[in-house]
Parts: C-alpha cells; structure tokens; sequence
C-alpha cells in the first residue's frame, strides 16, 4: 500500500517515465482554452517539462507545449462540457483522434478526468453512482470503466487556492465563481493594478515565474489536499486503491451541502501526481 498521511515530505521528480498521460478535462473555448488546460500546460510543460498537446472545445488542431521525446500528456477537452457528457461513444471519439493522429493506445495510457463539482449542473447524488464509484482507476477496473475521476469541490479554484493558502479545507463557497471571488481576492487584492482579464491570468498569478518557487507551490497543493483529507477522517489512503476516498469525499462533501449550503474547499488534482509519481514522498523536502 502506498499510504500517504498529512505532514509528510514530498519532492518533485522530473526523471519519471510517464509515458504517455491521457487527462480529458471540463472548460475550454477554441480560442482560449480554459483554466484546466491552462494548469495542465503550467505543471507539465513549465515546471515538469515534459510535452502537453493539447485539444480545446471546438478545435481540430492540437496545440504543442514543450517538446520531449518520449513523456506526452494529451490534455483534452469534451464537446461538451459537463461530466454527463462522459459517455463511451464520447470518450471513443476522442481517443479515435489520439490513434489517428498520434498513432497512441489510449488502452494503455492511464486516463484522469478532471471536473468540477458544479451543484448547479447536476441533480443530488446524479454523479454518485453513475461517475464517482465507476470511475476509480486511470488503467481501467475488473468491470472496464478506464479513468479515474478526481473532482474539485466546488470547482478547479480550489486546487490554485492549495497552492497558495494554507487550512484551504476551512474555506467553504457552494458555486465556482465564490471560490473564483476569493481566490481572484489572493492573487490580485484591490490595489491591484490590472483586473482585465483576470481569468486568463490566474494560474500564472498563482505560480511564480521562478521554477523552483513553482514547484514549492505544486507541493503546497499536495499537503493542502493532505489536509482536507485528514479533516474528513480520510487521511490514511491507497494510491494503488482509491475507490474508497474518492467516494468518502464525494459522501462527506454531499452531507456537508445538505446541512450548510456549500462545500469545502477540496481538490484532488493532486491525486493525478502522485499516482504518476512525478511527486513523490521523501525523507527530507529541497528546493527543486
């Protein structure tokens, strides 16, 4: 068992095979793209280095971040954005792209989901059974459902928000946009000289341009989503067997909205990089 408890060390290892990294995310507009594609392409091309090719909403071409010769992350966007959109015929089609274009076996590629957990968009308890216990594991489970599903409550501004504060889990908002408000709050306060456009520019805001300053960050998140796991009795948890956390969050998050209207502040984006193991647990933390 690969445990991991809160107030462990990390470090980042930039040497890991990885291979080839399937991530299909929520946001994304052809032009822009949206915030997970944008993080996507800071943690594994700026700070990690390796290659992302990405594929926006709407788009027919992929967008090359980096270069490496043999690690590739394909972060991806659905037609459509919420998670019922996550259907085989979807997911099919999409893949169909990665074999034509990149000649790739998604079969063999581990596969994350990255959404958010939008009370607006779904009914009570729609993603409990049908999405949370199906998708459990990035390789694939004993029923065939490949890709593990790792959500942010109440969306992916929680994750920027671990990287940068600490007790994250003590924070709490029932939409995205009032975790969009207090983050936007801590990297641009109201002497801040430039809010145009603040949206586009909140994961660079987030991690610094200094790489070894971004990497404490990315570590930050980790001990921040450590944290939250330990405040929801779940601290003691099996990367080689997630099931049983992801759902205890999805159980512990859903009690606290029907007693207080909202969530607490919890991403588990950071799931995606220890099971890679580009963070990794260590004897003693240094600078990257």
């Amino acid at each position: 068992m690969r445990g991991y408890q809160y107030m462990k060390k990390y470090r980042i290892d930039k040497t890991k095979n990885i291979g080839n990294v399937i991530f299909v995310v929520e946001g994304g507009r052809p032009d822009t793209g949206g915030t997970e594609l944008r993080l996507l392409k800071k943690i594994f091309t700026d700070i990690l280095e390796y290659e992302v090719q990405e594929l926006r909403r709407g788009s027919e071409e992929f967008i090359a971040h980096g270069q490496h010769s043999q690690f590739h992350v394909f972060a991806l966007n659905l037609p459509k954005n919420q998670l019922t959109q996550l259907t085989q015929d979807s997911i099919d089609k999409l893949f169909a792209r990665l074999k034509e274009d990149f000649h790739l076996k998604p079969e063999d590629c581990p596969v994350f989901y990255l959404y958010d957990r939008d009370v607006l968009s779904y009914h009570r308890n729609e993603l409990r059974k049908k999405y949370v216990m199906k998708y459990t594991d990035p390789y694939g489970t004993d029923d065939g459902y490949q890709g593990q599903l790792l959500l942010s409550y109440p969306a992916i501004e929680s994750y920027l928000l671990s990287c940068i504060i600490d007790e994250t889990v003590t924070h709490s908002s029932k939409l995205g946009r009032e975790a969009k408000t207090l983050l936007t709050n801590e990297i641009c306060p109201d002497d801040c000289a430039d809010k145009t456009d603040i949206h586009m520019k909140t994961v660079d805001l987030v991690f610094s341009s200094e790489i070894s300053e971004a990497g404490k960050r990315l570590i930050h998140s980790i001990k921040e989503m450590d944290n939250g796991l330990e405040t929801m009795g779940l601290q003691s948890y099996d990367l080689d067997n997630l099931a049983p956390t992801l759902l205890g969050v999805y159980d512990y998050q859903q009690q606290k909205y029907d007693r207080e209207d909202v969530f607490s502040l919890l991403s588990l984006v950071g799931m995606a990089l220890l099971e890679l193991g580009v963070i990794t647990e260590c004897d003693e933390e240094y600078p990257q």
